[in-house]
């Protein structure tokens, strides 16, 4: 019950309107009058009908605000954190995210051969080893052929007439019965059976029977140093470094540690701090020399030596030529390879475009 004063204030009229209507078909009283009056309850009535339905509408607003805030937070803490490299690096990448970021950075390589992987959609399991059987087969005829005419049990024996005339057959054979009839990328085929600088097939099989490094790791490595020959500084195929600082310095990616951040801050363009394994990294854009080479030969033979001089490479020739215990151990020293590069990942990119490719059928 309202009190007295209030409910006559409450109800006291404070708008009224009337008007009539007139009614034909009645004789008597055809006319209607109607009243509208608004009283004071009911405009504070509907005053505070408004007044929830716009503070419920301002809620929901905040609330879907809030989460999408949240959602666009989390997102960018976990890309600044955990980029492509956390957990199991490649076999986690985001199809989408790639996709719509494909700018090529040729001073990242390893980033390029990340998305490039990424996107790339590998054969059928049952196709792939068709073609293998059929390569393989083709492969020990050759070689047994090869051994039985010139009279030698090893392949090095032969002499580089010899063996520059097998190793055509087999890249010849490589190409028809494998990458032919394989889904590759027009510039990852380019780069592979290109001769217009070097017979690269032919180049690593040679190299591989000289120097003992696999075919398979000389031809996945240069295509990741150079984004499958997108990136070719002074005829460098491997990113080798010029200790003595005589040509142009360019950028390129490292990532270091803290302590190894400290030591090379000199060369550091900017850096991003990221996570791998537990492990705080940085990813740097520094500017460096890399060796200058007179032919893309030379820099295949240059590797070949430099991995077979320095102390450093040596625990990559007791793996035979397995190409995946190669890849496990080439990489960075943060997670247990001998250190031919600093990207945690190096070693898990080789093992994808060898993979991809069947370069390690050319492993013998």
């Amino acid at each position: 019950m309202l009190p007295a004063p209030f409910k006559k204030w409450a109800t006291r009229p404070v708008y009224s309107k009337s008007f009539t209507l007139r009614i034909p078909f009645k004789k008597e009283n055809n006319v209607l009058t109607f009243v509208i009056q608004l009283n004071n309850r009911l405009i504070f009535a509907l005053i505070g009908i408004f007044s929830i339905v716009a503070i419920l509408q301002i809620s929901l607003l905040m609330s879907e605000k809030k989460e999408n805030t949240t959602v666009h937070v989390a997102s960018i803490a976990e890309n600044t954190n955990k980029e492509y490299f956390e957990g199991e690096g490649l076999t986690k990448g985001n199809q989408e995210e790639v996709e719509e970021n494909d700018e090529v950075e040729y001073d990242d390589v390893v980033g390029y051969g990340y998305k490039h992987l990424s996107k790339s959609s590998s054969p059928s399991k049952v196709e792939t080893e068709d073609k293998r059987k059929a390569f393989l087969k083709v492969k020990h005829t050759l070689i047994s052929e090869a051994l039985i005419e010139n009279q030698v049990s090893r392949l090095d024996q032969l002499n580089d007439k010899k063996m520059i005339a097998l190793n055509q057959k087999l890249s010849e054979a490589f190409i028809t019965i494998v990458l032919n009839q394989t889904k590759v990328e027009p510039h990852v085929m380019a780069y592979f059976t290109g001769t217009k600088d070097l017979k690269k097939f032919e180049t690593a099989l040679m190299e591989q029977a000289k120097y003992h490094v696999p075919a398979s790791i000389k031809l996945a490595q240069s295509a990741l140093e150079t984004a499958y020959g997108q990136r070719i500084v002074n005829n460098n195929y491997f990113g080798i470094k010029d200790k003595k600082r005589k040509t142009k310095a360019i950028t390129t990616t490292e990532y270091y540690t803290p302590a190894e951040y400290k030591a090379n801050k000199s060369k550091v363009v900017n850096s991003k701090i990221i996570k791998k394994d537990g492990k705080t990294l940085y990813k740097c854009l520094i500017k460096d020399s890399f060796a200058d080479y007179s032919s893309p030969w030379e820099s295949f033979r240059a590797h070949s030596i430099f991995l077979n001089e320095s102390k450093r490479y040596s625990p990559l020739f007791t793996k035979g030529k397995n190409y995946e215990d190669w890849a496990d151990k080439i990489g960075s020293t943060k997670y247990g390879g001998v250190g031919y590069a600093t990207s945690p990942i190096y070693g898990e990119l080789l093992k994808k475009i060898i993979r991809r490719y069947n370069l390690d059928l050319l492993d013998y």
